[in-house]
């Protein structure tokens, strides 16, 4: 692991020894960083990093619980999460206290002060370099106590399911495409437990939990507003035997189950990443019982199939509309021993 290029600007500059810091990134970071500083992840991975070298870690969905007299934020993929973000930094602020906002000059850090030129009396481009900048944020014009429910929107869909999620989280104001595909394709037959990998804001296992007799359903994610919301979904819904918990892959998971669906990610921060997903694939027979199925929807032009025949005898597309095609797998292949 190594430093991403915002990292390394922020080291380069002088760091306040009390600070929080809020998004930063899965990189080298926590190595060189004053291990004084507070930690607020927006990631499970991350977090445990952080954890894992003894820093001090706070909650973004919960208020804060003592100010700093400097906050810095990582610029997010998802910009919606910016405002939440700057809540969270704002209601943590000492009086006179200043926010630094760093990133990628491609992921939206070069309009950042003009887009915020009405929420603080000043903001200043600090300094810029390693195709990143810092923008420095003085004097918030407003403030308000942090309740992380006020976050939540609607999503809309048309498969009557009522759902809400946080800023950023996957599906969040309306049903993606491929999730929609994959739903309209769902098997009849399934049931037994169910894992939903990469839930996002629950939209499968909520569908799954209303329209299929299974008997638990378990729901995960790496995105700590994305198991918040699935969460929030379910209790807000009634669903028994349903839970979203935090995971890193399948990290967490101990047991197998008779189903795992999926609309896994691809993206990851601001470049594209294949590598979650198809450590997804690779592992996902490990957690299957010995008649178990993956069903999963992926973009066309994604060639899953190559790494799926590898760990199942039987790999079938069993849809394929919209630019989309749902592969179910089945069959498992176990690796053999000598």
């Amino acid at each position: 692991m190594s430093l991403a290029l915002p990292s390394q600007l922020l080291l380069q500059q002088d760091l306040v020894e009390q600070t929080l810091l809020i998004n930063p990134p899965q990189d080298d970071l926590p190595h060189h960083a004053p291990k004084s500083w507070t930690v607020a992840c927006l990631s499970f991975a991350v977090r445990h990093h952080y954890q894992q070298q003894n820093f001090v870690l706070a909650d973004i969905c919960s208020p804060p619980s003592q100010t700093f007299p400097q906050v810095i934020i990582y610029m997010s993929k998802a910009k919606s999460r910016l405002a939440l973000m700057l809540d969270y930094a704002r209601a943590s602020l000492q009086e006179g206290g200043v926010i630094w906002l760093v990133g990628e000059n491609k992921g939206g850090i070069k309009s950042l002060a003009k887009q915020l030129k009405g929420d603080f009396e000043r903001i200043d481009k600090m300094t810029s370099g390693k195709h990143s900048a810092i923008v420095c944020a003085n004097g918030p014009l407003t403030s308000k106590a942090y309740a992380i429910n006020q976050y939540y929107s609607a999503q809309q869909n048309d498969l009557g399911l009522s759902l809400q999620a946080l800023p950023g989280v996957f599906s969040q104001e309306k049903l993606d495409k491929g999730t929609a595909v994959l739903l309209k394709n769902l098997p009849r037959k399934v049931k037994g437990r169910v894992l939903d990998f990469g839930c996002g804001a629950g939209t499968i296992g909520a569908y799954v939990s209303l329209h299929r007799e299974v008997e638990e359903i378990e729901l995960l994610d790496d995105d700590i507003l994305a198991v918040r919301s699935a969460q929030h979904n379910i209790e807000q819904n009634k669903f028994e035997f349903c839970e979203a918990y935090l995971s890193n892959g399948f990290e967490k998971i101990e047991d197998r189950y008779h189903w795992i669906i999926s609309n896994p990610p691809f993206h990851q921060g601001i470049k594209t990443d294949y590598n979650v997903t198809e450590n997804f694939l690779k592992e996902a027979k490990e957690h299957l019982k010995l008649s178990g199925k993956l069903l999963l929807v992926a973009n066309e032009f994604l060639n899953y199939e190559v790494i799926l025949r590898e760990h199942f005898n039987g790999v079938k597309q069993i849809a394929k509309e919209n630019g989309f095609k749902v592969l179910q797998c089945e069959g498992i292949r176990r690796n053999k021993t000598f």
